[in-house]
């Protein structure tokens, strides 16, 4: 709870107190380093989706085959994450 409540920017005493009203907690703040850690993790998830695209495209062109559709959900995947990993550190 200590960490939960650290992350949200409340003592554990109001963090308890809003959960037991229902009252909405603020939103989880970063500090520099699970900034820089979320980018390097944006880094490197833009690498392994480049990789996959590179994959997918042999796929498409027919050098790769059976893999098409497996290839093609696992980059959508990566894409979302990346989606999701931006918003976060906006």
């Amino acid at each position: 709870m200590k960490d939960i409540a650290m992350a949200r920017g409340l003592s554990i005493s109001e963090l308890v107190r809003r959960a037991a009203l229902g009252i909405r907690m603020p939103a989880r703040t970063f500090d520099a380093s699970h900034a820089v850690a979320l980018a390097r993790t944006l880094g490197e998830l833009g690498r392994v989706g480049g990789n996959l695209n590179q994959l997918v495209r042999l796929a498409n062109s027919g050098r790769i085959a059976g893999r098409d559709d497996e290839l093609s959900r696992i980059l959508t995947d990566v894409d979302a994450v990346r989606s999701r990993l931006r918003e976060l550190l906006t």
